[in-house]
C-alpha cells in the first residue's frame, strides 16, 4: 500500500477552503482516536506493513525539526468489516521511544492510538491536511498530526481511504 502526497501541507482554514464534503471533513477533523471511531461502527482489524528502523522522506525529519537520522517507520492498515479505511505512517525518532516514552518500542500489533489516547504525555502539537494518490489510483485526504511526549516529537500521518 502506498499513498502519495499530491498537494501541498493545509492548514485547517486552508482546508476549510478547499474542501466541502462534511463526511470527509468529519473524519479530518476528529480529536479522538481513529481506531476507537472505526471500532465502534465496524469489525476493527489492524494489519501491519511495516515496523522498522529505517530513513525517512527529507519532509518528515523538517515537519519533525529533527535531523536526518534513522527513525522506526511504522505502516498499517485500519480495517473496518474486512474493508481498508486508513492507512497510517508514524514517524517516530529514537530519543522519542527511549527517553519520551519506552513504550512506543513495544507496541507490536496495538493501534498506535491506544497510547496517544491513554497517555496525557502525548500532547498534540499541531496538524495539517492534504490530498493524496492511493494505490487504486483514486484521490483521498489524509492528515498528519504532530505530537510532543516529554519535549519528544512523533508524527502519525492517516489517509482515509475511499468508504
Amino acid at each position: 500500500m502506498q499513498a502519495k502526497r499530491i498537494n501541498k501541507w493545509l492548514n485547517s482554514s486552508e482546508l476549510k477552503n478547499a474542501l466541502k464534503v462534511q463526511n470527509i471533513l468529519d473524519w479530518l477533523n476528529e480529536d479522538g482516536s481513529i481506531t476507537a471511531r472505526i471500532s465502534s461502527n465496524f469489525k476493527f482489524k489492524l494489519e501491519i506493513l511495516s515496523d522498522d528502523i529505517g530513513v525517512a522522506e527529507d519532509e518528515e525529519y523538517l515537519a519533525l525539526n529533527i535531523t536526518s537520522e534513522e527513525v522506526r517507520i511504522r505502516e498499517v492498515i485500519l480495517y473496518g468489516d474486512q474493508k481498508p479505511l486508513v492507512f497510517a505512517r508514524s514517524i517516530i525518532p529514537n530519543l522519542t521511544s527511549s527517553k519520551g516514552y519506552p513504550g512506543l518500542g513495544k507496541i507490536g500489533s496495538k493501534p498506535l492510538g491506544d497510547l496517544l489516547f491513554q497517555s496525557e504525555l502525548f500532547i498534540k502539537t499541531h496538524r495539517e491536511f492534504a490530498q493524496f494518490q492511493a494505490s487504486s489510483e483514486e484521490v483521498v485526504w489524509g492528515r498528519r498530526t504532530h505530537y510532543l511526549v516529554r519535549g519528544y516529537p512523533l508524527s502519525v500521518m492517516e489517509v482515509f481511504l475511499s468508504p
